[in-house]
């Protein structure tokens, strides 16, 4: 009662659109506490219009305090719990960066996790192979996708991708079911949909001989995925891409042939824009270049360059193929990171550095942002 009174009293003094303002600016975890404030707030606070103003100031916010690194471990030799969340802004200024378990979700303990994407604040999830979950470790909810109908007990999952579909205002996640490697065959893709709670979709066949990667990247409207060609013991590289407002597949221009003789490509997501990183895990450096339109006259543009960490400390970083989506941060430096160790490469000076220790070891990780995106409809 007392609360609710507070909360008249501040209505009355100031206009709505200033505590709007205000509150949009608040963590999460803040508003879950003030959602119990008043009937006016809850209203306002669980509005589709405030949850999106909020994630907006969220992500625009240059000191990253709602920034957030959601990871999985494969040896969990430091800490239990395979998937952890740590805090972006505490990797850069922090000694050590203490992660917290997902302890809300059952299966995050798993040791057959992988993340599939992260949107809008929400992250997607694969356990064993084919069971798919969608949570937001800021509102400590998740839930459980209905079952993917495999045609096929023998086969395995590839195609995997998490977006958000903004003419329909609707979460989606796509799986392709392949019943072989070789020789080729016709897939079943499937899109979920988070507003209907089920799967949709049919047989696809991408073009002969052609296989597409397993995770795909969330860019504009669109995922987008390697797709690859092996012959003679040459790979030949293009990207296929899903439209989640039509659910169409379609294909980007081929590679330049400047990329030709470069080790696997690594598709990335910089600064909200599609780009790929080329190098060898040997390289002294790695070549990262965005994409900028369809259909233009050199669609790739080199965007940055960073060092390849294995060379360019004093100590060895182990290898272990899965590198972190460079991050850029306000003050134009770099934050990535490669096999096990967080850096932070400064391009002014050309300078890399070890970022703050961290108590868990990283497989794979992802930055999301705090939100208030709810998964019950």
């Amino acid at each position: 009662m007392e609360n609710n009174d507070k909360a008249e009293q501040i209505q009355r003094h100031l206009p709505e659109d200033i505590v709007t303002e205000i509150l949009s600016r608040l963590p999460v975890q803040s508003l879950l506490r003030f959602k119990s404030v008043s009937k006016s707030w809850r209203f306002l606070i669980c509005s589709k219009n405030f949850i999106k103003t909020h994630l907006e100031n969220s992500e625009k916010n240059e000191t990253f305090a709602r920034h957030r690194f959601i990871s999985t471990s494969l040896w969990n030799s430091k800490c239990p719990g395979n998937l952890r969340v740590c805090s972006l802004r505490s990797l850069l200024t922090e000694p050590v960066t203490r992660s917290s378990p997902l302890d809300f979700f059952p299966e995050s303990g798993s040791t057959d996790l992988r993340i599939v994407g992260t949107c809008n604040g929400l992250t997607c999830v694969i356990v064993d192979s084919y069971r798919f979950f969608l949570l937001n470790p800021s509102t400590r909810e998740y839930r459980q996708l209905p079952d993917f109908e495999r045609p096929s007990k023998r086969g395995f999952m590839t195609g995997l991708g998490f977006g958000f579909d903004e003419s329909s205002g609707d979460y989606k996640v796509n799986a392709v079911f392949r019943r072989a490697l070789f020789p080729p065959t016709s897939d079943v893709a499937r899109v979920y949909s988070l507003k209907a709670d089920s799967w949709r979709g049919n047989n696809v066949r991408f073009k002969d001989g052609w296989n597409c990667c397993r995770l795909g990247k969330f860019v504009n409207g669109k995922l987008h995925w390697r797709s690859y060609k092996c012959e003679h013991f040459e790979s030949e590289w293009e990207i296929v891409c899903l439209d989640l407002e039509r659910e169409r597949f379609g294909t980007l221009e081929k590679l330049p042939r400047c990329f030709e003789g470069y080790f696997c490509p690594i598709l990335l997501v910089v600064k909200g824009c599609l780009c790929v990183l080329f190098g060898y895990p040997k390289a002294i450096r790695f070549d990262i270049w965005i994409w900028r339109e369809s259909g233009v006259e050199d669609s790739w543009a080199k965007f940055f360059t960073i060092p390849n960490p294995c060379h360019s400390l004093t100590h060895s970083i182990p290898w272990g193929g899965y590198l972190t989506p460079p991050f850029v941060l306000s003050n134009g430096e770099v934050l990535y990171s490669c096999g096990s160790g967080f850096l932070i490469y400064n391009p002014k000076d050309d300078r890399l550095s070890q970022s703050r220790t961290v108590d868990f070891d990283r497989y794979e990780a992802k930055v999301y942002t705090e939100s208030l995106v709810s998964l019950v409809n």
